[in-house]
């Protein structure tokens, strides 16, 4: 798993102080997620319509630290962790 590594979290929230463990894509907290984690390091790991390439399915709440470099270059281009290696692998 990759929470054993350290290096991933999933995002729970609290609204109306009440644990919301079933996040979904249109939840406010997180789409700020998907626009903003990036700047602190962090993917969204298993993004929508990029399953057969992860091997998961959409997982909105599962975010992978990769540091701000990586993680601005992967925002920015759309890829997944797979991909940006099979990128950097070619070059």
């Amino acid at each position: 798993s990759e929470h054993q590594t350290g290096l991933a979290i999933d995002i729970i929230f609290r609204r109306n102080n009440e644990m919301i463990e079933n996040q979904t894509e249109d939840d406010p907290e997180i789409q700020w997620m998907f626009a903003n984690a990036y700047k602190y390091g962090f993917i969204l790991r298993y993004p929508k319509g990029k399953e057969k390439i992860t091997g998961f399915n959409f997982e909105p709440w599962h975010f992978r630290y990769v540091g701000k470099d990586f993680a601005r270059t992967i925002y920015e281009k759309n890829l997944t962790l797979e991909e940006y290696f099979n990128i950097v692998k070619e070059i």
